[in-house]
């Protein structure tokens, strides 16, 4: 059992590249992992990694080698071992890297100084020196090492410059370096690249940004920003995001307004990402979507407003209508055919969802030509991090029901609400508001619990009932 034990770590994208890969062979390493559960000994438990390695592809034993470096599981050290003796083997940068960072990690330091020196010594060039050193940096740093990752730094400094193997050497410096968190020395390598007549693309600017934004450096992260058009680089919606990630993780909401507006100048869309980062930076609308008390705003403007009254932040509310300006997330997730009309929830976050609910009921009173069916896709919470029940599916189905939707659970799928178009059509023909108005006169405790009592239990009734009365599909 404590063979097994699995610790998480953070991974690299080329781990998660290597892992996904999905069809036969995600299932196939979904029964390797079943089977090492069930295994004893680490005898048992070689046996069937050798059993694995020997029968499967290399994409697909590559891929499980992947998964348990992931999963920081020691059986990925034997695993590699068995790899390493496959006829099809070729030495991996990132593979050698990462399973010395795990051994180092799990305190066998010997074995992993012997990988690391034995991998040394199979390179015969210095670009492929230099990236081992950087794959080195990254695993180490991911893994909390970040002492021995400044000795392969150290190592790499010491090579001869301009580093051989050119742009590629630097591009994966940079990364290193962010990963470590050294945002200075990544903007220099970036400098010296350019100096060097190497072209980067946006993903190494938007990495150095990224790094001094986490630090809360929001200044030089604008600078690395603005640097892109001097470099030749057109903004885009990876370097967009992560402006947007690094004003929501300190609230700037002035700050995130006129980059949200600037983004609308220069034609560039928010994506799904964007949106959530710019609504669970805003905290009154986060306490709504949580809370759902009676007075929950249930269309944009009531929305609106009420942040403009109530909003004790500046300039949340017009952060928010900025964002609902920009029609291009609502579009994406809006699916229109012959015989539907669905709104997709997956990959919003819980204020995401509420917000882009009322943008697309307010959308559906525009279009009155809608199709034989209208449905809400929230998912069963597959995917969330909350156990119990899904978040956005009693979100959805709580807003909803207090419009007086006629939308239900599908008999077929419960992460789906539908109904048919002619009772839709009569549902977005009334108005709905607030259970409670928005500026009530203050009344007693009693008075007050009275009045939100009967509309909670009247639709907590609803909820339950529902469920007994699926509709179609």
């Amino acid at each position: 059992a404590a063979l097994r034990r699995r610790r998480f770590s953070p991974a690299s994208a080329s781990l998660r590249r290597a892992a996904s890969g999905g069809g036969s062979s995600w299932r196939s390493e979904r029964r390797l992992m079943s089977e090492l559960e069930r295994t004893v000994t680490a005898g048992a438990a070689e046996r069937v990694i050798r059993g694995y390695v020997g029968t499967k592809s290399e994409r697909a034993a590559l891929a499980a080698l992947s998964r348990l470096l992931m999963d920081s599981d020691p059986l990925a050290v034997p695993f590699y071992e068995a790899v390493t003796q496959a006829r099809w083997f070729k030495w991996s940068s990132i593979h050698a890297a990462a399973v010395a960072a795990l051994l180092e990690a799990n305190g066998a330091e010997e074995e992993s100084r012997s990988l690391i020196a034995d991998s040394a010594a199979r390179l015969e060039s210095g670009a492929d020196l230099a990236l081992f050193y950087c794959d080195l940096m990254a695993a180490f740093s991911s893994r909390g090492l970040k002492r021995r990752a400044m000795d392969f730094y150290a190592q790499l400094r010491a090579m001869p410059t301009p580093l051989a193997g050119g742009g590629k050497t630097y591009m994966a410096m940079i990364k290193s370096l962010c990963m470590m968190g050294l945002a200075a020395e990544a903007e220099e390598a970036l400098r010296v690249m350019l100096s060097l007549g190497y072209q980067p693309d946006a993903f190494q600017f938007g990495l150095v940004a990224k790094c001094y934004g986490k630090a809360g450096q929001l200044a030089e992260m604008e600078r690395v920003i603005a640097s892109m058009s001097d470099a030749g680089i057109r903004l885009g919606t990876g370097a967009a995001n992560i402006v947007l990630s690094c004003y929501s993780a300190c609230r700037e909401h002035g700050k995130m307004l006129a980059w949200l507006k600037k983004m609308r100048k220069l034609r560039v869309t928010p994506t799904t990402k964007g949106y959530n980062f710019v609504l669970n930076s805003c905290p009154t609308v986060v306490s709504m979507a949580r809370e759902l008390d009676p007075s929950l705003p249930l269309s944009a403007a009531q929305l609106v407003r009420k942040l403009k009254s109530a909003s004790p932040w500046p300039a949340e509310a017009e952060v928010v209508q900025e964002l609902l300006a920009a029609s291009s997330v609502l579009t994406k997730a809006m699916v229109w055919s012959e015989t539907e009309v669905k709104l997709n929830l997956h990959g919003f976050s819980i204020t995401s969802a509420y917000v882009l609910m009322l943008q697309w009921v307010d959308a559906l009173k525009v279009d009155r030509t809608l199709p034989l069916e209208v449905s809400v896709v929230c998912g069963v919470g597959k995917h969330s991090d909350v156990r119990g029940e899904p978040k956005v599916r009693e979100l959805a189905q709580e807003v909803l029901s207090r419009t007086g939707s006629p939308l239900r659970l599908s008999a077929r799928n419960k992460g789906r609400l539908v109904a048919k178009r002619d009772r839709v059509k009569h549902w977005l023909a009334t108005e709905w508001t607030s259970m409670v108005p928005e500026e009530s006169t203050d009344q007693s405790t009693n008075s007050s619990d009275q009045q939100q009592c009967l509309p909670n239990l009247l639709r907590k009734l609803g909820q339950f009932f529902s469920s007994f009365v699926p509709v179609s599909r």
